[in-house]
C-alpha cells in the first residue's frame, strides 16, 4: 500500500494491516482519537477486489464526528489511489455484488455500577480499561462503550494503568493507577477519584 500510493498520513494518523477472516483491513488510529476507521479490501469470487471505507463508532456519539472529520478525507482519497491501481472506474465498483460478511467476535470489556448506598439507584459506571496506556486508547474504551453509559446517562469513569507505563494484569478489586472521565478527559489520581466517587455514593440522597 505504502509504495503505489503517493498520499501522506496526516503527522498524528497511523495505520496497522490486519487479516480478517474474510477481507484485509488496514486500520486508521488518530494519537488522541484512537481508532477512527478502517479500509477494508474484499476479495470477490471472480478475482475482483471490493474496496470499503468505514468510520467506527456509534452514529449518535458526538466523537464519531470528529473522527469522521479526519477519517473521511483519507479514506476516500487512498481508496481512489488504489483503485487507480488496479484500473478500476466507478461503473466497475458499482456492478459489484457483495458477498455477506461473517458476524464480528465482539470484545468483553469489564465494567461496574456503582448505587447509591441508601436507595440502590445508580449514580456512576466503571469501566476497567487495563490496555490503556495513551489517551488515544482511553478513547478506544470510551467508544466502544459509549452505548452503555449513554443509555444510563450517569458520570462514567475510564479506570486504566499509569499513562505511558505498560499494562498489568489486575485483579476485579484492583485500585486505578489513572482514571480518565468518558468524554471529558478529566484525569484523576486514584485519591482524588476515591473521594469524588465516595461523594457520588454518599450525597445522592441528601
Amino acid at each position: 500500500m505504502k509504495s503505489k500510493t503517493s498520499f501522506r498520513l496526516p503527522p498524528d494518523v497511523s495505520f496497522e494491516k490486519e487479516r480478517l477472516s474474510y477481507a484485509w483491513a488496514y486500520v486508521f488510529r488518530h494519537r488522541l482519537l484512537g481508532e477512527i476507521g478502517r479500509i477494508l479490501l474484499q476479495e470477490l469470487g471472480d478475482g475482483r477486489c471490493h474496496i470499503s471505507c468505514e468510520v467506527v463508532g456509534d452514529p449518535s456519539d458526538p466523537m464519531t464526528t470528529q473522527r469522521e472529520a479526519i477519517f473521511k478525507p483519507l479514506g476516500l482519497e487512498l481508496t481512489r489511489q488504489m483503485e487507480a491501481v488496479m484500473c478500476r472506474t466507478p461503473e466497475d465498483a458499482g456492478s459489484v455484488d457483495i458477498p455477506t460478511r461473517p458476524p464480528e467476535i465482539k470484545e468483553m470489556i469489564e465494567s461496574k455500577l456503582i448505587p447509591c448506598e441508601r436507595c440502590g439507584t445508580v449514580v456512576a459506571m466503571l469501566i476497567f480499561a487495563p490496555n490503556a496506556t495513551d489517551p488515544g486508547h482511553f478513547e478506544d474504551y470510551a467508544r466502544k462503550m459509549y452505548p452503555h453509559y449513554n443509555q444510563l446517562n450517569v458520570p462514567t469513569w475510564i479506570l486504566g494503568p499509569c499513562i505511558r507505563r505498560r499494562a498489568t494484569h489486575r485483579a476485579p478489586s484492583r485500585r486505578a493507577e489513572s482514571v480518565v472521565c468518558a468524554r471529558t478527559d478529566q484525569r484523576l489520581q486514584p485519591a482524588q477519584f476515591n473521594s469524588l466517587l465516595d461523594q457520588f455514593v454518599t450525597r445522592h440522597c441528601h
